[in-house]
């Protein structure tokens, strides 16, 4: 009986800061996007690496029909009180330009190891993007 009361409150527990992570993610997305919101020419992507025992990593980046980024936003960590903060590091930059920064930084220097989560999660956003708005240029022009 206690054990099944505690997988219980267990299953609660998860249920609540799933809850509260999800509208966490939720504020700050429309708060990156607010400022974007009736433009015309901007993408918003995301990457997400996750981990089973160590922290994983979500990416957001807005980029525009030239592939520069506008915005880049990380957040990484294992509990509901990670945050996002922003990546200024790749702003005004090429997405290819990122991804090629990304793949020297995180994969060629740690051939041995495994790819760090940011490092996952920035690829995933930066490919996605690269894919994306090439097609979308293809068929606009």
């Amino acid at each position: 009986m206690k054990l099944t009361i505690t997988l219980c409150a267990i299953l609660l527990m998860q249920y609540i800061f799933s809850f509260i992570q999800i509208q966490l993610y939720k504020k700050n997305m429309e708060k990156i996007v607010s400022g974007y919101r009736g433009d015309d020419g901007f993408y918003i992507f995301s990457g997400m690496e996750k981990r089973k025992l160590s922290s994983g990593a979500i990416v957001i980046i807005i980029v525009d029909n030239l592939y520069t980024i506008h915005e880049c936003h990380i957040m990484k960590g294992v509990s509901v009180f990670s945050r996002f903060k922003e990546l200024k590091k790749y702003k005004g930059k090429h997405v290819g330009e990122m991804v090629n920064d990304v793949n020297e930084t995180y994969v060629e220097q740690n051939k041995r190891k495994k790819v760090s989560a940011i490092g996952k999660a920035l690829l995933t956003a930066g490919e996605n993007a690269l894919l994306t708005v090439s097609k979308k240029n293809i068929s606009i022009g």
